[in-house]
């Protein structure tokens, strides 16, 4: 099995000039597919409707029959939902599906006099149908048109205000009336017009409009499209010069979906690799809106990924200081911190020593006051020797504030009497496992991400050698470390 690390990078993510919540897009409940209903009429003498009629091409792509199909859609009356831009202008073309407008076609007796009987008449004059349609406060009404009849074009609603409209979820209402007695039907020598009242479909067709930049949590589909960040990293350089392992990779590229609406601005990476150096890394971030149906969406700056998937609307992201980003694959700790194994005499020195993983200042506290043993007489590093004054009892902590803002510390108590460690720094005591549990190895839930890497240096004779940073296996949860943008 490969060995492979998962580290956690959260960025705080600005674009420039525009907050990068701007690409974020709140998934919803999809609702991409039409209601369910049936194109053809409830009965024989009742009135329907289909939005692709003959020579009509609606506008954008999205609203084609071919699409729509392809798509799921095979329900001539309904429109599953788009994204589009506004351009070209949306154009939606419609047509009555019913016995009174398809000339030469039969038309039942029961539809002509309202009465049950047997035998039919033949529609001679289609009858006259108006369109009524509201949009985002504005509304019209077109007609009459006479289907069949050379005078008319085949009847659409052209949206030309579309693109002026603000980016969002909408919903065009569509009423559709057959005039009474506009009609003509023959039967026999008699002629009737028809239809003898008025009848009237409505249907709702949905879209998103999209032309800029989303805004933070507005509607989205997360059918037609979701936000997809790509990360990319490569190492400016490491935190020193001390040697960290063979193979290690100085670059990274992940692609992550955001999904927390309650924080727009910050997106949280795990970072899948056989293993990274650790370092300051120069990091990109591209934002843009992937979709699985890139036949529903006609939208600006189509492009492609990697795997060859649709692209919208892709825009570059940095951090705000847009200084290289510290990466560390371990979770930092101060371990095995230890005094002299023997008790020393009071006015007598000590060595302390501990073991570092992480990256970043040790600040050492005696009772409370910090002091320093490096060479800037601010930082200190092991080992510490200190001055043994009493048999009182003393404490030492030692910090450890890392590349990634992360603070962590250990301490214990000392005198001329010896040592032991402050328990307010030892970790508690793991719960005892469940009945049953031991020995189930199958039984335990797996922890969330892979065992850190631990930094290690060695010998000439090729032995591992602490060199201030941790040997040993840490716990598979320690690889999970916030590296933030700072």
């Amino acid at each position: 099995m490969a060995d492979r690390r998962l580290v956690v990078l959260v960025l705080a993510l600005l674009a420039a000039g525009a907050r990068a919540q701007n690409l974020v897009v709140a998934p919803q409940a999809p609702t991409m597919m039409p209601q369910a209903a049936t194109s053809a009429p409830k009965g024989p003498c009742d009135m329907g409707l289909t939005f692709f009629p003959p020579q009509g091409e609606n506008l954008p792509t999205g609203w084609s029959q071919a699409v729509q199909q392809s798509g799921g859609n095979m329900q001539t009356d309904q429109m599953m939902k788009v994204a589009l831009a506004g351009y070209p202008i949306p154009q939606l073309y419609m047509g009555p599906a019913s016995v009174y407008t398809q000339v030469g076609g039969s038309v039942p007796v029961a539809c002509v006099t309202g009465q049950s009987a047997a035998g039919a008449g033949v529609l001679t004059r289609p009858a006259a149908f108006t369109i009524t349609w509201a949009l985002a406060g504005q509304s019209g009404q077109l007609g009459p048109f006479l289907k069949g009849s050379k005078q008319d074009p085949p009847a659409n609603v052209t949206l030309n205000f579309v693109p002026q409209l603000p980016d969002g979820d909408y919903c065009l209402q569509v009423k559709m009336d057959l005039i009474p007695g506009s009609g003509i039907v023959s039967i026999g020598a008699q002629q009737f017009e028809v239809p003898a009242r008025a009848q009237s479909i409505m249907r709702q067709v949905c879209f998103f409009k999209l032309a800029t930049r989303p805004q933070a949590n507005i509607t989205g589909d997360l059918q037609l499209f979701s936000t997809v960040f790509h990360v990319w990293g490569k190492l400016n350089r490491t935190f020193d010069r001390t040697p960290q392992g063979d193979n290690l990779q100085d670059y990274f590229g992940q692609y992550v979906k955001w999904t927390d609406p309650k924080d727009p601005n910050h997106l949280q990476v795990f970072l899948d690799s056989p293993g990274l150096v650790n370092g300051y890394y120069n990091v990109w971030i591209e934002g843009s809106l992937s979709t699985s149906t890139p036949d529903l969406n006609s939208l600006f700056g189509l492009d492609q990924y990697d795997d060859g998937s649709a692209k919208f609307m892709g825009v570059s992201l940095r951090n705000i200081s847009n200084k290289p980003v510290p990466i560390q694959t371990v979770k930092s700790k101060i371990a095995n911190l230890a005094g002299p194994e023997v008790p020393v005499a009071s006015g007598a020195s000590a060595a302390f020593t501990w073991d570092t993983q992480g990256y970043g200042e040790q600040f050492c506290y005696v009772d409370g006051t910090r002091i320093a043993n490096a060479a800037d007489a601010v930082h200190c590093e092991s080992p510490l020797n200190l001055r043994v004054a009493d048999s009182g009892n003393h404490t030492l902590e030692v910090v450890l504030l890392d590349v990634c803002g992360q603070t962590t510390a250990n301490g214990l108590f000392f005198g001329s009497w010896g040592w032991r460690p402050n328990m307010k720094f030892t970790p508690p005591t793991p719960p005892a496992p469940a009945p049953g549990a031991a020995g189930a190895a199958g039984s335990a839930k797996p922890l969330p991400l892979a065992r850190p890497m631990n930094r290690t240096d060695r010998s000439a004779a090729g032995a591992p050698r602490v060199a201030g940073w941790a040997t040993g296996a840490a716990a598979a949860a320690a690889g999970a470390l916030a590296l933030l943008a700072l």
